[in-house]
């Protein structure tokens, strides 16, 4: 190895349908009894807390006498429990729940209350390397023992806000046919001194012929329209990540088509449109492991950057964080399931990991287990931070929970009969969030709100903004497209009165998303409107 340092950049209802039977509820119930009433959705089903932190329930609020809260279970069974026994979070709650005065049992389930605001913290800064690893060395192999698995709640986390934002131009530009076995990467914003633009990568797939040109990066300036391939390759080539300090694009180079092998790298050169790839690093051995496993053999299946030289990264069954500069693997994580997604904060603090049944919260710059989050028995599940740095979104096949880590509790959830995909939600603001395949969701209002056919396309989210909200895209129909797209568009704003009109009379037991869109030539073509009729009445 040689000794020479690398450049450093100076930037200095949680509702869940196992009725929760993995706890023990708060013994100073006085009364549970069986009602034939069905639960009805004038209040969001929600986790209760005690003081403790240690006991919950599921259940809704009925009403408060005497400084005592009746809840109902889903499965129609009633409690009670003293109001000075919940958390504080619930407390306050119950505190705005009676301070609503037109309360009725047909009132809209929930309003999106006034957040406060959060101001980003100092960037993550690890020890820098001291030596640099030659071109095409391993990585340090994973080693060493892991903390202890905390398997209670989460304690209140501080918040860890994005650090960046990003001004961007609605727009589309036409990036080359995508075939079906084609891997895309999702978009991600990068700003230079001049610009700022989308990038992403497309890899040939299995039915693709092999060529110089073959795999490329390609990058999108909405407020020009411009669109370019600033890199090609014969060998696969996949961007992860981007550090918007020192400008270093996180790759991972030279895999196999389905993934497996390769190089992680550093991009560089996105100025001048002249992107080059350097700081070649092969993948470690995993310690674990019965057997030594070759190179090609490894997967990464998630990495990215904590701050200019570190990197997180999911390689076979080991997160473990590594400085990619000396190649040192600073410490492990935690051991993971092969098909396993995991999500960091905006600010880099904290990384949730899915695991079937549970989502366990990890600080990043120590490897410290926060604790685990319980949902249904067995169900795998897709995560994402909020860019306010104080929310998870936990996805799973039809139901979407927020866990607040500012207050270490539920902050709401909505279910859907139609599926929400297998990959990430992508936030939108503090209530909507989008799944992977174009369920837009309200947390608030505990519902879906809209459909964007989103099929074949991968999505990204790049902050929230008062001027604009949107989201990246790159979508292979009906030609390969780049995108920064407005979500939601005026459409599905005109349709908000008809989606609460719905809730306050109670009809949300067979939910109807009020329409569709698609993503046309001169942006999206709504379709299957249900809401035109009571738009009209209300004129």
């Amino acid at each position: 190895m040689s000794q020479t340092n690398p450049e450093r950049c100076s930037a200095s209802s949680l509702s869940r349908r196992m009725s929760l039977r993995q706890y023990v509820w708060i013994p100073i119930f006085l009364a549970s009894l069986v009602m034939a009433t069905p639960t009805t959705a004038s209040e969001p089903v929600r986790i209760w807390v005690d003081q403790s932190g240690l006991h919950a329930i599921e259940a809704m609020l009925i009403s408060i006498t005497d400084e005592v809260a009746f809840l109902r279970r889903p499965d129609g069974s009633k409690v009670k429990i003293a109001v000075d026994q919940l958390s504080q979070a619930d407390q306050d709650y119950i505190s705005s729940w009676s301070d609503r005065s037109h309360f009725s049992e047909n009132h809209l389930r929930w309003t999106p209350p006034v957040l406060p605001r959060f101001s980003a913290r100092p960037l993550l800064d690890l020890p820098a390397a001291t030596s640099l690893l030659n071109d095409g060395d391993a990585l340090a192999a994973v080693r060493g023992s892991l903390a202890p698995l905390k398997t209670t709640l989460p304690s209140v986390c501080v918040p860890d806000p994005q650090p960046f934002s990003y001004n961007l131009a609605f727009g589309k530009q036409t990036i080359g046919d995508i075939q079906p076995y084609d891997s895309v990467s999702r978009p991600l914003v990068i700003a230079t001194e001049s610009q700022t633009f989308l990038a992403a990568s497309i890899s040939t797939g299995l039915n693709s012929n092999q060529s110089a040109t073959s795999n490329r990066i390609v990058c999108y300036e909405p407020a020009t329209g411009k669109a370019s391939t600033v890199f090609q390759s014969k060998v696969p080539v996949t961007i992860l990540d981007h550090h918007q300090p020192s400008g270093r694009t996180l790759v991972l180079y030279g895999h196999r088509v389905m993934g497996h092998g390769g190089q992680l790298a550093v991009a560089k050169g996105w100025e001048d449109d002249q992107l080059s790839i350097k700081y070649f690093r092969s993948l470690p051995m995993i310690s674990s492991s019965t057997s030594a496993v070759g190179t090609q053999g490894k997967q990464v299946h998630w990495a990215r950057w904590i701050d200019d030289e570190h990197v997180v990264a999911a390689i076979d069954t080991e997160i473990a964080v590594w400085n990619l500069f000396s190649g040192e693997c600073v410490h492990r994580i935690c051991r993971i399931p092969s098909a396993c997604e995991p999500a960091i904060s905006t600010g880099r603090r904290y990384i949730a990991v899915p695991r079937p049944g549970v989502v366990e919260l990890y600080e990043t710059e120590s490897g410290a287990s926060l604790g685990t989050i319980p949902i249904e028995p067995g169900q795998r599940s897709y995560v994402s931070f909020s860019p306010r740095g104080d929310s998870l979104a936990i996805a799973t096949t039809s139901r979407l929970r927020v866990w607040e880590l500012s207050s270490a509790s539920l902050r709401g959830e909505a279910t859907s009969r139609r599926s929400l995909g297998k990959g990430a939600p992508v936030w939108i603001d503090t209530d909507l969030v989008l799944s992977s395949n174009g369920v837009l969701l309200s947390i608030y209002r505990g519902v879906p709100v809209w459909r964007y056919e989103l099929s074949g396309s991968t999505i990204a989210s790049f902050g929230f903004t008062t001027e604009q909200q949107g989201v990246g895209l790159v979508t292979r129909r009906p030609h390969g497209q780049i995108a920064y797209v407005e979500v939601p568009h005026e459409t599905v704003q005109r349709a908000v009165p008809w989606v609460n009109d719905r809730l306050a009379s109670d009809a949300d037991n067979v939910w109807d998303i009020p329409g569709k869109s698609v993503l046309g030539e001169y942006g999206w073509t709504d379709r299957e409107l249900r809401f035109t009729q009571f738009e009209q009445a209300s004129r």
